[in-house]
């Protein structure tokens, strides 16, 4: 009797054990996976290492920087350089690109009919459990909307949006204050001003706002950051919210606040 109750225990745990590396299995596949499709983009972007000659960035009304003077100065951003045409040829969710130099952020950004499709597919459409970047499916347009929310995954292999989690440091911060968001018409950078762990229930997400309720929100977001921002936003800044799952708690999210600083006529870009 005893024989088999040992000879059954065995081959549960046996089966357990069985189960557990198919999944640990399958979730590297899972990975593999993405790191596969999204390094197979890399070859429609280009990242230079230098800007050519700095244009002309002197205050004018054309120029949309003229309201934030300690932005002038020759700028050697490195702007990625994409490929949009051949990227919708792929997808045509694909609504822009976001790099924050010297980190594995470098992504396409996608925007569904809803914000549910690409927790789990990827930028090709095949599921995945790495999702893609995406734009919430409520926002316009990034550079339209006074708040825009931008969801990425917080992946075990440090991909999508784990490297937000870094800006939990002053240092790092400090080296990489800004996100750089890019479409077919236009440049931005997101000059980050805010970081922190949030509950869902919290205000870090919300899109609607009265004029005055907006300076409160602002204040508010603000004073919850895990960094000492270089700049902070006034209320006639768009706001764009990098947003990532976390583990500090059941639910738990973090959150990037920035605000939008549209480079599109500074570096020649197109405009719409």
């Amino acid at each position: 009797m005893r024989r088999a109750i040992r000879a059954i225990a065995f081959l549960f745990f046996l089966a357990v054990f069985g189960v557990s590396l198919w999944k640990v299995i399958d979730i590297q596949r899972a990975y593999e996976t993405g790191e596969n499709t999204y390094s197979d983009l890399q070859q429609f972007v280009q990242i230079p290492e230098t800007l050519p000659d700095s244009p002309d960035t002197s205050p004018s009304p054309m120029n949309p920087l003229h309201d934030r003077p300690e932005f002038f100065y020759d700028d050697d951003t490195p702007w990625p350089n994409v490929d949009f045409d051949a990227l919708r040829e792929i997808n045509p969710d694909i609504v822009g690109w976001i790099y924050i130099e010297g980190t594995d952020v470098n992504y396409p950004v996608v925007q569904g009919e809803d914000n549910k499709y690409y927790l789990n597919h990827l930028v090709d459409g095949k599921w995945n459990s790495s999702g893609s970047i995406f734009l919430d499916a409520e926002c316009t347009d990034v550079f339209t909307d006074w708040h825009s929310i931008i969801y990425g995954h917080h992946m075990l292999n440090d991909s999508m949006f784990s490297a937000l989690m870094d800006y939990k440091q002053q240092e790092f911060y400090d080296a990489h204050p800004v996100a750089l968001y890019v479409t077919p018409e236009r440049r931005a950078k997101i000059v980050l001003f805010s970081a922190y762990v949030a509950k869902p229930t919290e205000s870090a997400w919300q899109r609607e706002f009265g004029l005055r309720e907006f300076d409160r929100w602002l204040e508010e977001i603000g004073g919850k950051s895990l960094f000492v921002p270089k700049y902070t936003p006034n209320s006639n800044d768009q706001i764009v919210t990098l947003s990532t799952c976390s583990y500090e708690f059941d639910g738990a999210r973090f959150v990037v606040h920035g605000f939008l600083l549209d480079y599109t006529q500074v570096v020649g870009a197109q405009t719409p």
